[in-house]
């Protein structure tokens, strides 16, 4: 059974993600690194693009949802049900990228510098997710 049920209910989990993480060392750096990331989830379909080159007055990093985004460095593109354990912490990236289990394309490199910063990030799904009720679903 997949992750989430709809494009809408894994937008809304990710957004409250971001939005909970704007005043961490993962967006602080992001945005020092000048680096837009793109997420391209599949099942349900979800463009999530983070940006930390022009964020929008008082944020760390921008974050938006679908087409009408900033260009990305670098997009990882992945099963949402492997973005579901990337979220949680339990994924280990360079491994999924060598099993095809997320597929990459631009800066790879810069990009990968960022995942030592991203536990604030972690946290902070865990507890959406919990608070939704489906703390029992993290891996």
């Amino acid at each position: 059974m997949a992750t989430f049920q709809s494009s809408q209910e894994m937008q809304d989990v990710l957004q409250a993600v971001l939005e909970r993480g704007q005043d961490t060392d993962t967006a602080r750096s992001l945005a020092k690194a000048g680096l837009t990331v793109a997420f391209v989830y599949e099942d349900p379909s979800v463009r999530l693009v983070m940006d930390g080159k022009d964020p929008p007055e008082g944020q760390a990093i921008g974050y938006y949802f679908g087409d009408d985004a900033p260009t990305p460095d670098v997009t990882f593109s992945l099963n949402a049900d492997v973005g579901h354990r990337f979220w949680a912490g339990k994924l280990n990236v360079p491994q999924a990228l060598a099993r095809g289990q997320i597929k990459a394309a631009g800066s790879i490199s810069k990009a990968l510098k960022l995942l030592p910063l991203m536990p604030p990030l972690y946290e902070s799904y865990r507890q959406e997710m919990t608070e939704r009720g489906r703390g029992g679903e993290l891996p």
